[in-house]
Order: structure tokens, then C-alpha cells, then sequence
């Protein structure tokens, strides 16, 4: 079984280049401090123990024993409860400090994903615990237009992005099947349901493809102005390193990390190139809460 250290290397080098070039630029990477961060915990989980139902192995036991299932993949200790709410959108959100934290998961996916999809969308949450994500207050940056440059906006942007592809590789981790982590990017982005897996992934690889092309050949930086990377680049992302990541949860030993951080390159690459020409301006910073 691999380690803590295991998890953290599985994390998007991008996303650290991207902080040392903020640093590089605009001096220390503006993190929320501790007390900041444990009142907002508190504060978070008095409102779900008061507006949402907490998941028990009693009342849910399908469901708990995944969320464990997950939680022991990390192998470090980590501390929260998971939590859902009534709503017909697909959407999870996580906020940590340290090792606590509390999962939030709408309605609808324990409704309607299948177990393994439910496996990724929660490890995908657990992944912004152990990189720390809640750390980094992109929102609150963002939100503070007046001291926002165009160029702090675009690395704040891309760092996010950069971020949901390393919680993806921890989603994979849990649910350790790419097609399950694929159908459950595709319900969120389509809404539908019962599809052949293998119909999915060619329709994502060739509207990855198409996109590409389009972002290359037409001048769109407006819709490139989003905390989240599109669908079709974060399963790219997921394709192209998915054999590693499943290697990885069958056996650390002899785990080829030169390997995986080619992939990186590439996977950056590809974002980078189609960040080119997405700069925004002041006047164009909104916060996007894609799932």
C-alpha cells in the first residue's frame, strides 16, 4: 500500500510552479491564516449540523462505507464528516484546515451516481484536503477587484485550475477506474444518465479535440475566465495519466515517478497553451463556481 507521501506527489507540479511564480511576482502567496481558517470551520460545521443531515453508517451504510473506503486510501489521519442536502444539482464542495474538515454533497448525486462515480466525486473532495487547497482563498483575492491585476487575476485562475486537475488524480485514486471517474465528469457537465461508458469517452476525446482547436484558432479568453478547467480538459488530464495513478493504488513499489512527471509536462502544456491568450482584464473578473 502506498504512503502520505505517495498521495502528495500525485499532486500537479503545475499547480506548485504556478504558486512560486505568484510568489516570484507578487511576493508571498497570500494563504489564510490559522485562526481565520478555524472559525471558518466552526463556523461551517455548525451550519450543516443545523441545515444538513450527516451520513452515518447507521442511516446510510452504502454510502459511509465508501466515504471510509476514501478516507483510507489517504492513510494520514484525516478528521471530518460528510454531510448532504437537499438539492438537484451536482455539486460537492470540502473546506479543510489541517487534517478536519466537512464534506458537503448535494442530493442528487447519492441519488443518482453510481457507487463507484460516487467513489471519485468524494475522493476528488478529499483531494483538496490533502494539497491543502483551502489554504490558498483564490475567492476572497478575486472578489477584492480593486487590488486584482489582470496579470495576479490570470495566475490566480490558472492555479485553480491546476488545482481540480490534482483533485481529480485523488478522485481516480479512490475510485480506481477511469471510466467511473469519466461518467461522473460527464453527468455533472450533461445531466444524463445511462450512456455506454464507451460512447462517453469517445465523445469527450473527440470534443477535447474540437475544442482545442477552436480555442487556437478563435480569440475566446471570455469563456477561459473560470476557477475550473473545462470537462473535456480535465478528462484529458485524467486519460493521460490514469494508467500511472492506477498503478499506483495497486502497488507503490517501483512506481515510475519520472514517468508520471512527463506526463505533467505534457498535461501542462496543453493548458498553458490554451491560456495564451485568455488574460483577463479588471473589468472582467466574475468568480465561477462550475462543479
Amino acid at each position: 500500500m502506498f504512503g502520505q507521501t505517495d498521495i502528495e506527489s500525485l499532486r500537479f507540479s503545475y499547480e506548485s510552479d504556478l504558486l512560486k511564480t505568484f510568489s516570484a511576482k507578487f511576493g508571498a502567496v497570500p494563504l489564510r491564516g490559522y485562526y481565520e481558517a478555524q472559525n471558518l470551520l466552526e463556523a461551517r460545521k455548525r451550519d450543516l449540523l443545523g441545515d444538513a443531515v450527516r451520513v452515518t453508517e447507521d442511516l446510510l451504510p452504502d454510502v459511509h462505507k465508501v466515504y471510509q473506503d476514501c478516507l483510507s486510501v489517504l492513510e494520514g489521519n484525516y478528521a471530518g464528516d460528510l454531510f448532504v442536502r437537499q438539492s438537484k444539482e451536482y455539486n460537492a464542495s470540502v473546506f479543510a484546515l489541517g487534517r478536519k474538515f466537512d464534506v458537503l454533497i448535494n442530493s442528487a448525486l447519492l441519488n443518482d451516481f453510481a457507487i463507484d462515480e460516487l467513489r471519485f466525486v468524494l475522493g476528488h473532495e478529499l483531494g483538496h484536503v490533502v494539497f491543502k487547497h483551502s489554504q490558498f482563498p483564490v475567492h476572497d483575492i478575486l472578489t477584492d477587484n480593486d487590488g486584482v491585476s489582470a496579470e495576479m487575476a490570470s495566475l490566480l485562475f490558472r492555479w485553480s485550475r491546476a488545482s481540480e486537475v490534482s483533485a481529480d488524480r485523488v478522485g481516480l485514486l479512490c475510485t480506481g477506474k477511469l471510466t467511473s471517474a469519466v461518467t461522473a465528469l460527464f453527468r455533472t457537465s450533461s445531466g444524463l444518465s445511462d450512456i455506454d461508458e464507451n460512447r462517453v469517452l469517445r465523445s469527450f476525446r473527440k470534443q477535447y479535440d474540437d475544442l482545442e482547436k477552436h480555442i487556437r484558432e478563435i480569440d475566446d479568453s471570455h469563456s477561459w475566465i473560470r476557477t475550473h478547467p473545462m470537462m473535456p480538459i480535465r478528462f484529458k488530464a485524467m486519460e493521460l495519466a490514469a494508467l500511472d495513478v492506477v498503478s499506483l493504488r495497486q502497488q507503490s513499489r517501483g512506481f515510475s515517478w519520472k514517468g508520471f512527471r512527463a506526463i505533467d509536462r505534457q498535461i501542462a502544456f496543453i493548458l498553458e497553451a490554451l491560456d495564451a491568450d485568455a488574460a483577463p482584464s479588471p473589468g472582467q473578473l466574475t468568480f465561477s463556481t462550475v462543479a
